[in-house]
């Protein structure tokens, strides 16, 4: 039964509109806080904006609702988001800024520059973005320049968000990651001058803020690069004790969030310090993490060094495309498109222009506009309905002991979920149905009804597809797992045609969402080891190992990487698939050392995640890769 057939599902959703939620949750969580709406807004919006923002009034745009989040410590892949094709445009310039600096200081200048010139209109943090790789690239200059000058050039880069008198009081301002970079990026200038002193307590100020605010997540974003600073400094001084200690905590961190921003430093450092005073074990562990990242990033041409912008894409879709694609699976034309259902929202012209990504649709339009197709939300989705962070932190939770194949703890956290869940909001009884499908699967092998479940848990927001060519719906992040699982069970069944149909469905729906803004969200990673598994069904193992290293590339682009260990092993599996098809002995030779290379990452990267259904599962196979 499809969400556009049913009455009671439709008003639901009306009820529980996104935007409305999203705003909830902000509000929710600043007052669990007691953060007074003018702190939280400090220096990127009015109190003003912010309150249309909590009520879900106002259109804004997805930097400035990730910075709230995160100055709250929340980092917002617990939302699905929708952004102009603009917003994509600047966020991709400055993605191709972080992966210039440091290692080409001339080019990334150049594109500094560039972007100035193309957004003369700028947001307060993209000035501070902007400034911040100004003083990375002068603080990494081999040619001597004014120290005094970097000093004022960071000064500026703090104040595009913090007044002047931020020193006496960090505390009293709500900061998000990359406003903590810019702090510490004014330590390493007054180092530079010689303010030793001053240096080191703006540092350990920094150092302390996420503790402080008893952040979680955030955190990943800016311990890693005060950990980096920090260690040199106390290598300097002769404490080696101190910056192993500095080292270890920010590569824990890395290694639970399974993150990779700002790791190959941090073990370059580790790797710099002598045994005799630090855990001997944990060092040569560290060494095995280096040895793996470093083969990584030079096998696909990747800047371990990078920085990170802090404002990530990997859960956002552009929205002129969204409504592109709804028209296009409805098959409507631009003509009568641009009716809600009882009046014309805009001309067939501007929607045009809106699907074009030339021209922003308001946030009512927008609304107005998907209302026809099903689809009801505004420009942040939470991925479960829900006021609260904690359940959204829960609903993350059961989905990644399930991954992990966790499943009595799964269990048990998801009877937890569903105690603290509305069953009568269509994506919530989505979520639950699908859950427990999943633990059927895995625990019954119940192949058959596990699928009429997920069928039964899709249609709870998809209508029904049997008539339509299903790779023009725009699948949201819940909607891509099930019909994963749902081609994957088609696979077990031996419905290979079927299970065929829906992967290159979900593949063509992905591609065409990333096609204009060149970005592809995390979603495209869910499908990839289906489809892997239906390339091997088929015989085709080139074909996955190809496909799989483009998913590796992808998964690089993003500060997590959680899943790249079993990608790998993909890799190897399908290398000595060929291998073993090939009679000749130099056709062999020629993949061995491709499946051993690729076996090995997969170990270390298991371990640095401490993916142990993997460990264990690679244990087992070693003889066969290594051998």
């Amino acid at each position: 039964m499809s969400i556009i057939q049913n009455e009671y599902i439709e008003e639901a959703e009306f009820v529980r509109e996104h935007n409305r939620v999203y705003g909830k949750i902000l509000y929710n969580e600043r007052k669990r806080r007691k953060i007074a709406q003018a702190d939280l807004a400090y220096g990127i919006l009015s109190r003003t904006a912010l309150d249309k923002v909590e009520k879900g009034e106002a259109q804004w745009t997805k930097m400035i609702g990730d910075l709230l989040m995160q100055r709250m410590g929340i980092l917002p892949d617990l939302f699905e988001s929708l952004a102009t094709g603009e917003e994509l445009d600047r966020w991709r310039l400055r993605e191709d800024i972080c992966m210039l600096v440091p290692g080409f200081p001339r080019e990334a200048g150049e594109k500094t520059e560039e972007y100035r010139r193309r957004f003369a209109k700028r947001e307060s943090y993209e000035e501070q973005f902007l400034l911040k790789v100004q003083v990375i690239l002068a603080l990494s200059e081999d040619t001597a320049r004014d120290p005094e000058e970097i000093l004022k050039l960071a000064q500026e880069a703090v104040c595009c968000t913090v007044s002047m008198g931020w020193r006496a009081e960090l505390d009293s301002f709500w900061l998000a990651p990359g406003e903590l970079e810019a702090v510490l990026l004014e330590s390493a200038a007054l180092f530079m001058c010689g303010r030793e002193a001053e240096g080191w307590e703006i540092w350990q100020s920094v150092w302390d803020y996420p503790k402080r605010r008893k952040w979680e997540e955030a955190a990943v974003f800016i311990v890693p690069q005060a950990a980096v600073m920090g260690m040199r400094l106390c290598i300097k001084k002769g404490d080696n004790k101190k910056a192993f200690e500095l080292g270890k905590e920010a590569l824990e961190l890395l290694r639970h969030s399974r993150y990779h921003c700002y790791v190959l430093p941090l073990l370059e450092i580790l790797g710099e310090l002598p045994e005799e005073d630090c855990e001997r074990e944990y060092l040569k562990q560290a060494g095995e993490f280096l040895r793996a990242f470093r083969m990584v990033y030079d096998l696909y041409g990747y800047p371990g060094h990078r920085i990170w912008q802090g404002i990530c894409v990997n859960n956002t879709k552009e929205a002129g495309t969204v409504l592109w694609m709804l028209r296009k699976f409805y098959g409507k034309s631009v003509v009568n498109a641009v009716y809600d259902g009882k009046e014309q929202v805009i001309t067939p012209r501007q929607l045009e222009k809106i699907e074009r990504g030339m021209h922003k649709p308001s946030y009512e339009n927008y609304r107005r506009l998907v209302k026809q197709y099903g689809k009801y939300g505004g420009w942040n989705i939470p991925i479960l309905e829900t006021e609260s962070v904690e359940i959204l932190k829960l609903r993350r939770r059961v989905n990644a002991l399930m991954e992990f194949e966790d499943w009595e703890e799964a269990e048990r956290e998801l009877g937890r979920l569903r105690e603290k869940v509305n069953p009568e909001y269509p994506r919530v009884r989505q979520e639950l149905l699908f859950s427990d499908a999943v633990l059927k699967w895995a625990k019954e092998d119940a192949l058959q009804e596990s699928l009429d479940m997920m069928m039964e848990a899709l249609h709870y927001t998809v209508p029904n597809v049997e008539d339509r060519d299903m790779g023009w719906w725009v699948f949201q992040r819940q909607e891509v797992m099930l019909a994963s699982d749902i081609a994957s069970l088609y696979r077990r069944l031996g419905c290979l045609e079927e299970a065929g149909r829906w992967i290159q469905a979900l593949i063509f729906s992905v591609e065409k969402l990333s096609e204009r803004t060149g970005i592809c969200t995390g979603e495209y990673n869910m499908i990839m080891e289906g489809y892997d598994n239906y390339l091997g069904d088929l015989g085709q193992f080139e074909e996955a190992v190809e496909m799989n290293e483009k998913t590796i590339l992808r998964v690089l682009r993003f500060p997590q990487i959680c899943g790249m260990e079993r990608i790998f092993y993909r890799i190897a599996w399908n290398a000595y698939e060929i291998a073993d098809a090939n009679k000749m002995p130099e056709g062999k030779n020629c993949f061995r050392q491709k499946w051993r290379k690729a076996f090995e990452i997969s170990e270390v990267l298991a371990e640095y995640m401490y993916d142990s259904h993997l460990k264990e599962f690679l244990h087992k196979r070693r003889d066969k890769y290594l051998s």
